[in-house]
């Protein structure tokens, strides 16, 4: 049964986010990634202890926002997407030819979850396969929840925003992560040092959402944009990156 107390002092624990925000157009985000249906799900994830408590926001995107939150396991990040506003533009090519989300059309609501089930999906079978991504926790509705990838409680920064000091070494390691990827039988689909943090001279492997199976019309097309901003990024750092001999060592040959 639906504890409205809880419920309360949920939306008590939201408003408390809102207070800290520095303007009224911050406000106006969180009205938006707060709504009924989002704290329902969230009442569900902590009463199934896959959280304790949502701490702040620490990012801030146009289909959603990513959050620091505590849990038994350690510090996790939660990811909310926008069921009401999130601008998710020409995301359909990456869900049709997916035959795991078979008859997602015409509902921005039932897109939205998809893309949230899906990210879900895709980490797990990247984790299991060894790519170093964040641990996935769960995922209910819009929201999905996954190790919180940090330097000493901040968010560990993107690769592009890093003095590599290593950037052969790293190269190969964002290769290796490439290869494993396509052992789990996907393609990242958007791959570059926009999608990349770092963590101990180790590149992490984020936003997954995009990610095909191999099967997946468009996955050949995607895989060679993946090498291309690859290589095209290590380049400018010095490294002697080609095209050919990468997508070799990828896919064994």
């Amino acid at each position: 049964m639906f504890d409205k107390r809880k419920m309360r002092l949920l939306e008590s624990r939201i408003d408390s986010f809102r207070i800290r925000e520095k303007d009224a157009d911050d406000r106006k985000v969180m009205d938006e990634v707060f709504d009924q249906e989002t704290l329902m799900a969230l009442y569900k994830m902590f009463n199934d202890k896959v959280m304790n408590t949502l701490e702040y926001a620490v990012s801030t995107g146009k289909e959603g926002n990513v959050f620091m939150a505590t849990s038994d396991e350690g510090d996790c990040a939660v990811k909310i997407y926008r069921i009401s506003t999130a601008t998710f533009k020409n995301i359909s090519k990456y869900i049709v030819g997916d035959p795991r989300f078979k008859g997602v059309y015409g509902s921005h609501r039932k897109t939205v979850l998809a893309w949230a089930q899906k990210e879900f999906k895709n980490l797990n079978r990247m984790y299991d396969g060894g790519v170093n991504v964040p641990k996935p926790r769960g995922c209910y509705k819009n929201i999905l929840v996954m190790d919180y990838i940090s330097i000493e409680g901040l968010p560990a920064p993107l690769l592009k925003e890093v003095k590599v000091s290593a950037p052969t070494k790293v190269y190969r390691k964002v290769v290796d992560n490439m290869r494993l990827i396509e052992e789990s039988g996907l393609v990242h689909g958007d791959l570059s040092e926009y999608n990349i943090m770092m963590r101990d001279g180790e590149p992490v492997i984020i936003d997954v959402g995009q990610s095909v199976t191999l099967d997946h019309p468009l996955a050949e097309e995607w895989f060679m944009r993946d090498v291309t901003n690859i290589t095209r990024y290590f380049s400018k750092l010095g490294v002697r990156t080609d095209g050919e001999k990468l997508i070799k060592k990828v896919r064994g040959g």
